[in-house]
C-alpha cells in the first residue's frame, strides 16, 4: 500500500474518531442540561408553593355535651323557686377555610337541647322548661401540628325556653315562655385535636361578655287569684363543652 492510500485511511479514521467523541460529548451535555432543568423547575415550584398560602376547605360534623354554670340574679316575686340547668346535648356542623398551614377561619352552626328545672316555693311539682338553642360561632383558628387553638364570637339565633301550664278556665294547655337565657353575642375559646381517620375532639369554654339585660318571667300557675304577676329574674350562663366528630 503506497503512502497516498495510507494517508487517506488515516485521515478517515481520525475524522470518525473525532466525530464520535463530539457526538458523545454533545449527548452528555444534552442529558446534563435536561437533568439540571428538571431540578431547577422542581426547586422553583417548591419555593413558590412554600411562599404562596394554600387555600383548602374542611367540613365537619360532631355531637357533644356541655355542662352549664347557670346563675340566677335579680329575682323578684312572691317566692323564689330554685332554677337549674346543668347538662345540654347537641350537634354541630362546621366549615373551615384554611389559609396556609397555620391560620384558618371556622364558622359553625350548633344546636343544643337542655331542660331548665324550676321547683320549690308554691310549686307543687317541678316544672321543666325545654330549651332549644341555636348559635353560630365564628372562630379564628391557629394550627400547631395536630392541635388547633380556636376563639371568637358566638351569635345566638334561637333561644326562648318554653313550658306548659294548664288553663283551668278554658280546660286547655298553654305554652309559656321564660325569655332569652343568652345575649345576642357571646364568645368561645378552646382547643381541638385532629386525630387519625378524620376524627376530631373539641374542648371549649363559652361565656358572656356581659350580663343579659332582658328580664325573664316565670308563672307557676295561670290562676290570677294565686299569682297576680310573674316572677322576674335575669340569668348568666357559662359552659364547658366537649364534642366528638369527623372532618372531611
Amino acid at each position: 500500500m503506497n503512502m497516498r492510500y495510507r494517508f487517506l485511511i488515516s485521515t478517515i479514521i481520525a475524522f470518525a474518531l473525532s466525530s464520535a467523541t463530539a457526538f458523545a460529548q454533545s449527548d452528555y451535555d444534552s442529558y446534563d442540561y435536561r437533568v439540571n432543568a428538571n431540578y431547577a423547575r422542581k426547586t422553583v415550584n417548591k419555593a413558590l408553593a412554600n411562599q404562596q398560602p394554600r387555600v383548602t376547605t374542611e367540613f365537619g360534623l360532631g355531637i357533644g355535651v356541655r355542662y352549664n354554670f347557670f346563675d340566677v340574679i335579680d329575682m323578684k316575686g312572691a317566692f323564689s323557686p330554685n332554677i337549674t340547668m346543668n347538662l345540654s346535648y347537641g350537634a354541630a356542623l362546621q366549615f373551615r377555610l384554611n389559609l396556609g398551614r397555620t391560620f384558618g377561619i371556622q364558622p359553625e352552626i350548633s344546636y343544643a337541647y337542655s331542660t331548665v328545672k324550676l321547683k320549690g316555693g308554691e310549686i307543687g311539682s317541678t316544672i321543666k322548661a325545654k330549651s332549644n338553642l341555636v348559635q353560630i360561632p365564628f372562630l379564628l383558628s391557629f394550627r400547631i401540628a395536630i392541635v388547633r387553638i380556636n376563639f371568637g364570637p358566638v351569635f345566638t339565633v334561637m333561644d326562648n325556653p318554653s313550658y306548659m301550664l294548664p288553663d283551668l278556665t278554658e280546660d286547655s294547655i298553654k305554652t309559656c315562655y321564660l325569655g332569652n337565657l343568652y345575649p345576642a353575642v357571646t364568645y368561645a375559646a378552646g382547643l381541638s385535636f385532629k386525630l387519625p381517620k378524620n376524627m376530631m375532639i373539641d374542648v371549649r369554654y363559652a361565656d358572656q361578655f356581659k350580663d343579659i339585660k332582658k328580664v325573664n318571667e316565670f308563672l307557676w300557675t295561670l290562676d290570677a287569684n294565686k299569682q297576680s304577676e310573674p316572677i322576674t329574674f335575669r340569668t348568666r350562663t357559662r359552659s364547658v363543652q366537649l364534642r366528638f366528630g369527623l372532618v372531611f
